[in-house]
């Protein structure tokens, strides 16, 4: 049976709605489906809470637990990130406030000099971050094709024992 992923979505009228990018762990949400929340409202990243099959083999577990992990740590990067950055532009636009600076022109330089020097300033945190990030996927998708090798050893030693 091909895993099912049920995505809550912001109008859905269900109880379980997940709020603040959280998902619902209420004992109504199938342990076996992969469940998708609405992007969180800091790292916009979309929460994923990962099903379990009932007769998961030991690579599907160690595939599960990884991409958990990963989702997790990717989570949190971006949590931080962006905490990060909306502090430093708040500051930014207070003390354009504080120096009265109302021409639009010299808003957008400044503004372009900020988002210039803050990128710049974060590079090197950017890049490792993304080579993190190349190199765990490339594993996650070396477990998955474990994974689906385990899966389908294990369905085929299932019919050839029925066949005995």
């Amino acid at each position: 049976m091909k895993r099912q992923l049920a995505v809550r979505l912001h109008n859905t009228l269900s109880k379980n709605l997940p709020v603040n990018g959280q998902i619902s762990l209420d004992a109504e949400l199938k342990k076996d489906r992969d469940y998708v929340s609405p992007a969180d409202k800091v790292s916009n990243i979309r929460r994923i809470r990962y099903g379990k099959k009932k007769d998961e083999t030991p690579e599907e577990i160690s595939l599960r637990l990884f991409a958990t992990e990963l989702h997790e740590w990717n989570h949190h990067y971006w949590e931080r990130q962006n905490t990060s950055y909306t502090a430093i532009k708040q500051q930014l636009l207070q003390e354009i406030e504080e120096n009265n600076i109302e021409d639009e022109e010299e808003i957008e330089k400044i503004m372009e000099e900020f988002y210039k020097t803050y990128l710049l300033s974060n590079r090197e945190n950017f890049n490792k971050y993304t080579n993190d990030w190349r190199k765990a996927n490339t594993m996650l998708i070396y477990m998955s094709l474990r994974a689906k090798k385990s899966r389908i050893t294990k369905n085929i030693k299932d019919k050839i024992s029925v066949l005995r």
